[in-house]
């Protein structure tokens, strides 16, 4: 489904009039924003501007290149990807489309710095479960889990990809997000516009300011509507949350969410959520991801491995851990007890 662009333009006028000189509104400066749904989620497209012509048609080229990426990478649905696996799981091997052979690249360099815990191989495992279509029985999902495939299963030559295991499907699910908001934020970059925030369900790419202030950010609070904590940036940041209340299900009295660890084949447990804060937004989605499978214990050893200076992890018990870095940033608004990393 696609529901068609939300266009809204705003200049901060009547109320704060008294503010327009410092705001901009008296240079023309202008918040533009989009709403779009790609990816399974709605993608926010906001931008500071001087020319409304200029940002309509960035807007619609933005618009359009996510609908691509959605063609390119798609884990179900027809796409550049699921051609891939289809060839993989019929032949052994498949020729690797251009789309694709970044962000393969990437996932397999991604899975050895994290020791294995982000693993794109195991979307044969991740449709069973349902979280593409219906899932299939507890028999075949128990016979996946016997022998799961990772990424060193998966052999690159040139650009031909070979398969050493029955049972290895890519999903870019933990990648694909932060590589095209990446991407979208290159193009706006390229023409021009320095003050944006690219926001995909709570992951963002923020770059610049609003009109001479800090970006206002807020991170999800996993267990009830609003925010756990608040913070201000200006500048290229990346601001990503990985958490099991995006994507789940129960099944008898478990609850089976989207983010799964890849050492049992289960949905990760111990996290409700985690955030990250770098400044390359697929690393920030990655390293999200590998938080919330092992980051309360591996937290101190997966920031070195995976570059990450600020991160937060809300666990299940409603406890804190955070980076102190991270820490220093934040407006902690939820009365849970904190952890710091150091």
């Amino acid at each position: 489904m696609h529901r068609a662009p939300h266009f809204r333009l705003a200049c901060i006028i009547r109320l704060i009039l008294v503010a327009s000189a410092l705001y901009g509104c008296e240079r023309n400066q202008h918040l533009v924003e989009q709403h779009l749904l790609e990816f399974g989620t709605v993608i926010e497209i906001t931008m500071i501007t001087n020319d409304l012509q200029q940002a309509e048609s960035l807007l619609a080229e933005v618009e359009s290149r996510l609908r691509r990426y959605r063609g390119l990478w798609h884990a179900w649905e027809n796409s550049d990807l699921t051609r891939f696996n289809a060839e993989l799981e019929r032949n052994g091997q498949a020729q690797i489309p251009p789309s694709l052979a970044a962000m393969l690249q990437l996932s397999r360099e991604y899975h050895d710095a994290s020791g294995g815990l982000f693993n794109p191989a195991l979307g044969k495992l991740i449709a069973a479960y349902g979280f593409h279509d219906s899932a299939v029985d507890d028999a075949a999902i128990a016979a996946i889990k016997l022998d799961l495939p990772d990424m060193r299963d998966l052999k690159i030559e040139g650009n031909l990809a070979i398969s050493g295991h029955p049972e290895l499907q890519i999903d870019l699910g933990g990648i694909a997000k932060g590589y095209a908001i990446g991407l979208i934020g290159d193009f706006l970059d390229s023409r021009g516009v320095k003050n944006y925030i690219v926001n995909a369900g709570g992951d963002m790419k923020i770059a610049g300011n609003r009109f001479g202030r800090p970006w206002r950010l807020g991170i999800q609070n996993p267990f009830a509507p609003g925010v756990v904590a608040s913070l201000e940036l200006s500048g290229n940041h990346s601001l990503f949350t990985s958490g099991n209340y995006q994507r789940q299900y129960r099944r008898g009295a478990s609850l089976r969410h989207h983010i799964i660890d890849p050492r049992s084949g289960e949905s990760s447990r111990g996290q409700s959520s985690a955030t990250v804060l770098v400044s390359d937004p697929v690393r920030a989605d990655v390293a999200a991801t590998v938080f919330m499978i092992d980051g309360q214990r591996k937290s101190a050893n997966l920031a070195l491995s995976l570059r990450v200076d600020d991160f937060l992890i809300i666990s299940e018990s409603r406890e804190i851990l955070a980076s102190r870095s991270l820490l220093e940033k934040l407006q902690i608004k939820a009365p849970w007890p904190i952890r710091i990393i150091n």
